[in-house]
C-alpha cells in the first residue's frame, strides 16, 4: 500500500513516525515542498492508495480557517487516482468540508473518499515527544467514508488505543472545535476561580483544585493556574485559532455564541493584562 502524508508539521511527523513502525506492507512518502519533501505522485506506476492530510490551516484575518492547503492536496491526488482515500487531520471548517463533499457528488461528478479524524496533540509543551503522544492516544474518532479502513490502518501502531467511534464526516470535524473550545473555556473558568480565591485572601489554590479533581466529572486536565507554559489564560496555537473559527461558524449560521465571546474577552484579560 502506498500512503502519502501531506504536511510535515508536528502532526505529520508523528503520523510518519508511527506508520514507520507498522507491521504491514506499507510504503510511506512525505509531501511537503516547503520543508524539502518534493514528492511526485506520478513518479512511478504505483497509484497512491491513501493520503493523510496534515497541512497547515491558518486563521484568516476574520477568524475563519484557511482551507486552501487542504483543497490543494485533495485536487492534486484526486486528479491522479479518483479511488484514493483521504484522511484529513488538519482542523477545517465542518461547513466547508460538508459542502465540498456534497458539491463533488452533485455538481462536478467527483466524489472524494473523505474521512476526518480530529487530532488532539497537546500544544502547551514545545519540547514534548509528539510521536509518543500520538502513539499513546487512548481514543480516536473517525467520521466519513472509510472509517474502518483508517482505523484498521492505524490500530497496529496505537497500542494504548481503547475506544474508537465512527461518526459522520460533519460530526468528526465539529468535534475538533467542540473539544478545544470546551478545554479553552475550562482554562478560563479556573483562571476566574483563581482570581476570586486569591482576592478572598485564601492560600493554597492548587491544593483546593487537587481536592476537587478527585471528582471524575471535573478531572485534572486544564485546571492548572498559571498553565504549563507559566502564563495565565490559554494560548498556544490551537485554542485561540479554534475559538475564533467556531465563533465565525456560529455567526455564519446566524446563531452567534455569547459564551464563546465572553470566554475570549476574559482570556484577553487573564493572558495579557
Amino acid at each position: 500500500m502506498k500512503v502519502v502524508v501531506a504536511g510535515y508539521g508536528p502532526v505529520g511527523q508523528a503520523v510518519v513516525s508511527a506508520l514507520e513502525n507498522h507491521p504491514g506492507d506499507i510504503d510511506i512518502f512525505v509531501d511537503d515542498p516547503q520543508k524539502g519533501f518534493n514528492f511526485e505522485p506520478h513518479s512511478n506506476l504505483t497509484p497512491v492508495d491513501a493520503v493523510v492530510i496534515s497541512v497547515a490551516t491558518p486563521a484568516l484575518p476574520d477568524g475563519r480557517c484557511d482551507t486552501s492547503n487542504v483543497a490543494a492536496v485533495l485536487d492534486k491526488y484526486y486528479a491522479l487516482n479518483s479511488d484514493t482515500k483521504f484522511l484529513i487531520k488538519s482542523a477545517v471548517d465542518p461547513l466547508w468540508l460538508s459542502g465540498i463533499h456534497e458539491t463533488a457528488n452533485s455538481l462536478l461528478d467527483r466524489h472524494f473518499n473523505l474521512t476526518y479524524c480530529p487530532e488532539f496533540l497537546g500544544g502547551s509543551n514545545m519540547h514534548r515527544d509528539t510521536t509518543a503522544e500520538f502513539m499513546g492516544q487512548k481514543f480516536a474518532i473517525y467520521g466519513g467514508d472509510a472509517c474502518r479502513f483508517w482505523d484498521e490502518l492505524f490500530r497496529p501502531v496505537l497500542p494504548e488505543l481503547k475506544d474508537v467511534r465512527y461518526t459522520t464526516l460533519e460530526q468528526a470535524a465539529f468535534s475538533k472545535y467542540v473539544e478545544n473550545c470546551f478545554l479553552a473555556t475550562k482554562v478560563t473558568f479556573f483562571n476566574e476561580m483563581y482570581e476570586i480565591f486569591n482576592n478572598c485572601g485564601f492560600e493554597g489554590f492548587d491544593g483546593m483544585v487537587e481536592a476537587i479533581t478527585l471528582d471524575p466529572r471535573i478531572g485534572w486536565s486544564h485546571t492548572q493556574v498559571p498553565g504549563p507554559d507559566g502564563k495565565f489564560g490559554y494560548g498556544g496555537h490551537c485554542f485561540p485559532k479554534d475559538m475564533a473559527a467556531l465563533r465565525t461558524i456560529a455567526a455564519d449560521v446566524g446563531q452567534g455564541s455569547d459564551l464563546l465571546d465572553v470566554v475570549v474577552e476574559l482570556n484577553e484579560k487573564h493572558r495579557y493584562s
